[in-house]
């Protein structure tokens, strides 16, 4: 991954504290696609406004309901004073699908999350630029052990090297960090004696820091998650196996 081209902001660090599922759920709760976020904006539209009809304080967070020309439609931010009839406006550029909130144990259809409220006019205190791997595991990691490359796999170099999208790629790797829960996915980073450069990987599975494993999964140009969540290189829904050295 290249550290310089991203910027991790408070919104992941909304979905880990709000307890966005970790388990097999987290499919159906991932970000919507372009075409499933039409329903409540159109896709030129960056920002909905209307009256408050309700607000829930949670786990940290304010959930607001408004009323718009078109349908009510629920947001969740920093913590905000709001009052029932006040006039909210908020961002819809991080729109959530079949959102669960473990801290209300409520399903939301579609929920924005978003950094900041409008309320009445005035725009409320912005959240703060975060990385959300803060709250990974901090022991350092421990010298790269020693192991090989995966048969007929790649190193991460050459991976990290990629001129195009690849599927079912295999590599071995020593996890050097470990995020779960963020956007619906398990976030690992891993290392190899290939390169300095780490190498992002989205899965199910759980793992542990310096734990040496086997992915497979499909390899991603420029992928763009939004908000400046942007790789270079990534290596989405991979299996994983822990190998014993």
């Amino acid at each position: 991954m290249n550290n310089n081209k991203i910027v991790f902001i408070s919104l992941l660090t909304i979905l880990i504290s709000m307890g966005y599922p970790q388990n097999a759920t987290a499919e159906k709760n991932k970000p919507a696609h372009p075409g499933q976020a039409s329903q409540a904006t159109s896709q030129s539209q960056t920002t909905l406004s209307g009256t408050l009809l309700e607000t829930l304080n949670a786990g940290g967070y304010t959930y607001v309901k408004i009323d718009t020309d078109k349908q009510p439609t629920w947001a969740a931010g920093p913590v905000t004073t709001v009052k029932i009839g006040d006039k909210i406006s908020f961002s819809t550029k991080m729109p959530m699908v079949n959102f669960h909130s473990k801290a209300l144990n409520r399903d939301f259809e579609m929920l924005y999350f978003v950094g900041q409220f409008t309320v009445n006019g005035k725009g409320t205190h912005k959240s703060k630029l975060l990385d959300p791997h803060s709250k990974t595991q901090n022991t350092t990691m421990a010298p790269l052990k020693s192991f090989s490359k995966a048969e007929n796999g790649q190193t991460i170099a050459e991976a990290l090297a990629s001129k195009s999208s690849q599927k079912d790629i295999k590599i071995r790797g020593q996890v050097s960090k470990f995020t779960a829960g963020v956007m619906g996915k398990n976030w690992i980073h891993i290392r190899d004696n290939s390169t300095n450069k780490d190498l992002t990987v989205t899965t199910d599975a759980t793992v542990a820091l310096n734990d040496v494993i086997l992915i497979s999964g499909n390899l991603s140009l420029n992928k763009d998650f939004g908000y400046g969540y942007v790789y270079d290189v990534i290596i989405e829904d991979a299996s994983v196996t822990k190998e014993s050295l």
